[in-house]
């Protein structure tokens, strides 16, 4: 039987995130839950847009960031499920620029410069899908980011015609963190599965989401770049309206520790102060992705979508079935992606530290440790400007909340109203 949800219960929903807004938290913030036959409620509240004085609503477009690393994950079990690979098949054999990868050593030379020894076994698919290959983000690990500035390796997003088969081949001629498989490390792998994508369907990685995955599933809103049409619909990014000095000399980790801001704090427009001190980002793409050479698909946070059309994907999720008569992925491909993949690992950003890994999304295994309510077994993962969905694979329900805030660390309305759709699960 479908989960139905009280309609009373929901407005408290409602209810926290306009008080987020009230208190100039966040600008805006869309927000839905569903179950296996789509959306069953939707709430839009506060401004897509500060100074144009534009409404957050239906048709507000948000930069989805992470939350598109899923919807590549589904793309690449697409082509599992057509025999093009095996997960465990080493990435060389599709990318031959990861043959013979280095890994750091621990140790230094004369000079203080990383030594590198060569990795003990190769790079997977099963890795990549992971986040346990040894590849990261700049913000994640300091070394390697030093590695990735020099080669133009940014985290996502570039304004000029680089594309991701040139990335890829830089990220192959950089150290790893450590031996594949033996930690887990967020990174760049899924920008690698975007490239992957290509060579085994022989389709630019922005046309295959097209065809395979939005068009089927009625996502029409959901792109890499938005048109101008599109552009007018996107929400702004804004930040907390606090000293740019608070920026200086500060690195990813210690603000995630520690970033405070004051009550009654508001909020201004996002600068490039904010966002380039503590990501390898570059901002132009952040505050205008419809503009530039627009040739670089980040299958690791590249997409813009809107809350009913990220609802389409959740619910194909969940139902493990047919979506409008079409069979995207089979139950058993979603009931592998849902399952761990990472053994005795855990993972070190996005929830909490007893939380596991599957193919592209994290897995609560102990509720007891979640500072909200939830169930064995959801799997959920969100995005840089403050987004958020999960998914319960056993009530067969999804929520998903949308705003566009950064740096967010002390922002935790998606904890709150992830947790609060169950006290509203009927």
């Amino acid at each position: 039987m479908p989960a139905s949800f009280n309609p009373d219960r929901l407005q408290r929903l409602a209810n926290i995130a306009q008080q987020e807004i009230d208190q100039q938290v966040i600008a805006g913030c869309a927000v839905g839950v569903g179950n296996e036959h789509g959306l069953q409620w939707e709430s839009y509240h506060g401004l897509a847009n500060r100074e144009e004085q534009t409404a957050v609503s239906e048709n507000t477009l948000f930069r989805i960031a992470s939350m598109t690393k899923p919807i590549t994950s589904v793309a690449v079990m697409l082509l599992l499920e057509q025999g093009k690979f095996l997960l465990d098949d080493a990435v060389e054999r599709y990318l031959p620029e990861f043959a013979d990868m280095q890994v750091f050593s621990g140790q230094r030379d004369g000079a203080g410069n990383s030594l590198t020894r060569p990795a003990k076994s190769p790079i997977t698919i099963r890795h990549l899908l992971t986040h346990s290959s040894g590849i990261g983000y700049s913000f994640t690990h300091p070394k390697l980011g030093d590695h990735y500035k020099a080669a133009n390796i940014r985290d996502w997003g570039y304004k000029d015609d680089t594309t991701i088969e040139e990335v890829t081949r830089r990220i192959a001629e950089q150290p790893l963190a450590f031996d594949p498989g033996t930690r887990w490390l967020y990174g760049l792998n899924t920008d690698v599965l975007g490239r992957l994508v290509e060579v085994l369907s022989g389709m630019s990685f922005a046309a295959f989401l097209q065809s395979e995955i939005f068009e089927p599933l009625g996502m029409h809103d959901t792109t890499f770049y938005p048109t101008s049409e599109q552009a007018s619909r996107l929400a702004r990014v804004y930040t907390p309206d606090v000293s740019t000095e608070r920026y200086d000399d500060i690195c990813f980790w210690v603000a995630k520790q520690d970033f405070e801001v004051p009550a009654s704090t508001g909020l201004r427009r996002l600068s490039q102060t904010e966002i380039e001190c503590l990501l390898n980002v570059d901002f132009d793409v952040v505050d205008a992705p419809e503009t530039g050479e627009q040739t670089y698909y980040s299958g690791g946070a590249g997409l813009h979508s809107t809350l009913r059309d990220y609802s389409r994907f959740c619910q194909m999720m969940v139902a493990d079935v047919k979506h409008d008569g079409q069979m995207l992925l089979s139950p058993t491909s979603i009931e592998l992606m849902r399952t761990n993949n990472i053994g005795e690992l855990n993972i070190t950003l996005g929830g909490s530290p007893s939380d596991k890994f599957g193919l592209g999304f994290g897995i609560i295994e102990d509720i007891g440790a979640q500072p909200f309510l939830s169930t064995q077994g959801n799997y959920y993962w969100g995005g840089a400007y403050n987004t958020r969905f999960f998914l319960d694979p056993i009530h067969r329900l999804y929520a998903i909340s949308l705003t566009q805030l950064y740096p967010n660390f002390h922002c935790d309305l998606n904890n709150r109203l992830m947790g609060m759709t169950y006290q509203a699960l009927e």
